[in-house]
């Protein structure tokens, strides 16, 4: 998939395209129904498929006292995109002046102009322009005097609950993992960067990777199996969420760690993909480094009884 930032820098050979539009910010089994109907309608009507997605969130920047946190960052959005099959994902950057645009003038400078757009596909509760004023009736409307197509895709359900990434939120912040998988149709997970720690894992026998911490929602603390995704191998591991109590019992910061089973590379500076399995246990205060790195030894002992099961 070729990613492209601003619809400025679209090839000029770009003719035909059916083009899914939305933020899908946590690329769901709803987001997922939207970007696959848009790559086989292009395949059936010989286009290229394209993402139209925008960052950051609209609602970050027109309503940011109601955004706590993204589910996804940019980088891991495009990459779960990216598997779907998409030709393009063209990432709009929404700011003030966007927020001003006029339904009209979206549809002709970006769809028309730029994506010459054959095929529109869209969530049934799609809306678009300055103050959200664009509907489906207005963008079907409009398809048929420009000449292209409109699918709005039902919103997808599940126990009956309409998926929606808030409904995706309030599950991580549970952390419930079982229906996260159902929700998301994945693992749930998360990307970030191998940074620098204090190296205490290392001297209780137990290096960790130590993650940078995103502004994503994140699971409740505690001790869970997990499973690495680093230069195309997968890797059994065990991820660290908390405040590390033992050794800061004020701290409130959380911090994320993994420490990789049988593992002795260097990936500092290094992105790895984490995919988030099962909870062994809470987190908790240990009275010294001894007693923590014995209930280490156990949680390791749990999660090789877990990955060999």
């Amino acid at each position: 998939m070729k990613v492209i930032y601003g619809s400025g820098r679209l090839p000029r050979s770009f003719k035909r395209s059916v083009v899914a539009i939305g933020v899908f910010d946590s690329v769901h089994v709803g987001h997922q129904n939207v970007i696959r109907r848009a790559v086989l309608e292009a395949r059936r009507l010989k286009c290229v498929s394209v993402v139209l997605t925008f960052d950051p969130h609209p609602v970050s920047v027109l309503r940011p006292k109601e955004f706590s946190s993204y589910v996804l960052t940019l980088e891991h959005r495009l990459k779960l995109i990216a598997a779907l099959g998409v030709d393009y994902c063209v990432v709009l950057r929404f700011n003030t002046r966007m927020a001003r645009q006029s339904p009209e003038k979206f549809i002709h400078d970006i769809l028309m102009k730029r994506l010459h757009a054959q095929k529109v596909l869209v969530g049934k509760d799609f809306h678009f322009g300055c103050k959200g004023v664009g509907n489906i009736a207005f963008l079907r409307a409009e398809g048929r005097r420009l000449g292209f197509d409109v699918e709005a895709v039902p919103i997808f359900k599940l126990n009956n609950i309409n998926i929606k990434t808030n409904i995706i939120k309030g599950l991580i912040r549970e952390g419930k993992l079982s229906l996260l998988k159902r929700f998301l149709g994945r693992d749930h997970s998360f990307l970030a960067e191998v940074v620098g720690g204090d190296k205490r894992g290392r001297r209780l026998g137990y290096p960790t990777a130590n993650l940078k911490k995103e502004n994503v929602t994140i699971l409740p603390s505690g001790i869970y199996c997990a499973r690495v995704l680093w230069r195309a191998k997968k890797l059994n591991a065990l991820l660290y969420i908390g405040t590390r109590k033992t050794f800061y019992a004020r701290n409130t910061h959380v911090v994320l760690e993994v420490f990789i089973l049988d593992f002795h590379q260097d990936i500092y500076g290094q992105d790895i993909d984490v995919l988030v399995l099962k909870k062994i246990r809470d987190d908790a205060a240990f009275s010294d480094g001894e007693s923590l790195a014995l209930q280490i030894q156990r949680d390791v002992a749990a999660a090789q009884k877990y990955f060999t099961r």
